[in-house]
């Protein structure tokens, strides 16, 4: 027989698995769709379906709102996928021409990182109302499509005696061979077979996933939706700058500008953008290459000076959260980040800039003291690092929420270091570790050790040497760790001691120029009697 024979597949490719359901069932009277391109409509659409077109809704704007968090997760993504990091909002005004009574209305194909399940389609002209949303996925692997094609005529090629055949018929069974209703009555199982092929799809394996509406309508007429859905492949952070000024003191002028990342497989053209500072719980089924360094700080004054700087986002209160509404469109294309400036430069924000020490202790605690000799904190080489603090109060010349993100610091034109800022509230302290000093050296040595069960009190004495390489003196802050116990005091030192909370002490440490000091102290710990180390 010679059968027009459509798409050819294998029985080899019988042991991929299934991709997923042919179509998840009804869904929410809602649904929604993603902007952009969309190519011709798959076959087997209802025929009075149509794309609807996003032309205007209730304020003809496509809105997405993206949240922070998995900025850098996306690094790794290489193609969209369901369940991938990211989160975003994404509200598409829509218009269509409806008939009196019952239209069908479809969007596909849908970007793999859409959530579906959450997708709603909600009309904005009265009269109209949304009775059904079906999702339909793309038909995906051949056991998928064997069990799509149950009831529809197919053509089996398959080899007896030697020789090349093919029969028609409908395909009632696929499992071990493939079972036949044949055009001459008969019922036959082909066992081994070369491919097989539907004669006739009629859109039975859609070749798109799509989202498909049935709508009423009380009248003929133009009638305005909104599609909303969250999908993943979407994140942002905030990127700092902070340039030190020259001379005593310490100011900085501080930059703001926000990161976005696309890797949803869906570009978005001329969007109104909200960034939200917060990471709602959400179910997942779970960096960025990061943008060129920025220019030092006399470039940025030349560019200011060149051009006016550009409107800036409005913040705003988003539920427990911050928001930041940019003031004109964006387009985010697929695939790539986009900067966007955040707030305006502080360009004096009063900042502590030292140098410090400070020793890990022990990072546990049984609710007795720790009376083991060797239980000991950090010893021998340590580092000293740079550090930048300041405060964000209106008092320091800031003042404002600011997002999580990466802080580069550069003296003049020299880099620093930069440091990960968490989400940092008004009022909050913000300190910077930028890295290990190179004229500072330190040491870190135990001297004494003494245990008195009897008088429920320890006793420990450290030394802690400070050469100092550079032609200027430097004052270092050391933080001490006092891990033992609770109750402890700092019973002779070298230098004045303070309390830095309750499993730490402080001590600013002179070193001259070209010369080194040593540190020393003892810590005294005691206990009552109830309570057995």
């Amino acid at each position: 027989m010679n059968q027009p024979l459509r798409p050819r597949f294998s029985p080899s490719a019988l042991a991929a698995p299934a991709l997923g359901a042919l179509a998840a069932g009804l869904l929410a009277a809602c649904g929604g769709a993603p902007s952009g391109d969309r190519p011709a409509a798959p076959a087997g659409k209802p025929a009075d379906a149509r794309p609807p077109k996003p032309e205007a809704g209730h304020d003809g704007a496509l809105r997405l709102t993206v949240y922070s968090g998995d900025y850098e997760a996306l690094a790794n993504v290489r193609a969209a996928s369901a369940g991938m990091p990211g989160y975003a909002l994404v509200e598409r005004p829509l218009r269509e021409s409806l008939k009196r009574g019952a239209n069908a209305m479809e969007e596909s194909p849908l970007p793999p990182s859409m959530d579906v399940e959450a997708a709603t389609l909600v009309p904005r002209t009265p009269g109209v109302g949304v009775t059904a949303q079906r999702y339909l996925a793309a038909v995906s692997g051949a056991q998928n499509i064997m069990s799509g094609a149950i009831g529809r005529k197919v053509a089996v090629e398959h080899t007896s005696g030697g020789a090349k055949q093919t029969d028609s018929g409908v395909l009632l069974a696929a499992g071990d061979g493939l079972t036949l209703a044949l055009d001459d009555g008969r019922i036959k199982v082909v066992r081994n077979y070369d491919s097989f092929s539907l004669i006739d799809n009629e859109g039975a394996l859609p070749r798109r996933s799509s989202l498909q509406w049935t709508v009423e309508a009380a009248q003929a007429g133009d009638a305005d939706f909104v599609l909303s859905y969250p999908m993943g492949g979407l994140a942002w952070r905030a990127e700092y700058q902070a340039t030190l000024a020259p001379g005593a003191g310490c100011t900085l002028a501080l930059d703001g500008a926000a990161l976005v990342a696309n890797r949803s497989g869906r570009g978005f053209e001329r969007a109104r953008l909200s960034l939200v500072a917060g990471e709602p719980n959400r179910q997942r089924n779970y960096g960025i290459a990061p943008p060129p360094m920025p220019a030092p700080m006399e470039a940025y004054a030349a560019d200011a000076a060149a051009a006016p700087a550009p409107p800036m986002p409005v913040e705003r209160a988003a539920g427990e959260y911050h928001a930041y509404d940019l003031p004109q469109p964006v387009n985010l294309r697929n695939g790539g980040s986009e900067r966007i400036a955040l707030f305006a430069r502080n360009g004096a924000v009063k900042c502590e800039r030292l140098y410090a020490i400070e020793t890990g202790g022990v990072n546990w605690y049984t609710g007795t003291p720790l009376v083991l000799r060797d239980l000991q904190s950090e010893t021998g080489e340590v580092p000293v690092v740079s550090k930048v603090e300041f405060v964000n109060d209106r008092a320091a010349g800031l003042g404002l929420p600011l997002p999580a993100g990466r802080m580069r610091v550069f003296d003049g034109g020299d880099f620093l270091g930069e440091s990960r800022l968490e989400h940092t509230p008004d009022g909050a302290d913000i300190k910077l570790e930028l890295g290990r000093v190179f004229d500072l050296t330190a040491k870190r040595e135990p001297i004494d050790f003494g245990l008195d069960r009897t008088g429920r009190t320890m006793t420990e004495s450290f030394a802690i040497t400070i050469k100092n390489a550079k032609k200027t003196p430097a004052t270092v802050r050391v933080v001490e760790p006092l891990p033992r116990w609770t109750d402890w005091e700092i019973v002779a030192s070298s230098l004045p001691a303070k309390k830095k909370d309750a499993r730490s002490a402080q001590f600013e440490v002179p070193v001259p120029a070209q010369g080194e000091t040593k540190l020393t102290y003892t810590v005294r710990y005691r206990w009552p009697q109830d309570v057995k180390p």
